[in-house]
């Protein structure tokens, strides 16, 4: 009798540590550079990535009738990459600025769901001492 409780109990840890590993792998939004997504991307069609880059200067194009949809070329390391996003645009977004975008490739297009601006320089300032004394 203690036998078979110890193999139910360890058949249904081992079924519970392969369902939260399984879980785990498949939010998983794995972080390429263009070279890596534009040379591969025959090997995973339809899959979600994360890139980032910068904003190439001059490419940001809006159009007039959809104020949410929006184009650019996001450059990194000398590659670049048209992406297409269609949702509202972060106050940060501009000509040159650090982007991340999440979403999928289609061979030409990158299609981001997410973007996200990156500026450090916001919060760098005249950094003086506050120190009151009592």
């Amino acid at each position: 009798m203690n036998k078979r409780f110890l193999v139910v109990i360890l058949a249904i840890a081992l079924l519970m540590i392969v369902w939260v590993g399984l879980g785990f792998e498949g939010n998983e939004l794995p972080y390429v550079t263009i070279r890596e997504l534009t040379t591969n991307y025959e090997k995973k069609p339809g899959k979600r990535f994360r890139l980032g880059g910068n904003v190439k200067e001059g490419s940001i194009f809006r159009n007039d009738n959809d104020p949410l949809a929006l184009s650019f070329v996001l450059m990194q390391e000398g590659n670049r990459l048209p992406v297409s996003y269609h949702k509202i645009v972060p106050d940060m977004f501009k000509d040159g600025s650090e982007v991340i975008v999440e979403g999928i490739y289609d061979g030409e297009y990158f299609f981001a769901d997410n973007l996200m601006t990156k500026c450090a320089s916001r919060y760098e300032g005249d950094l003086r001492d506050t120190k009151t004394s009592l």
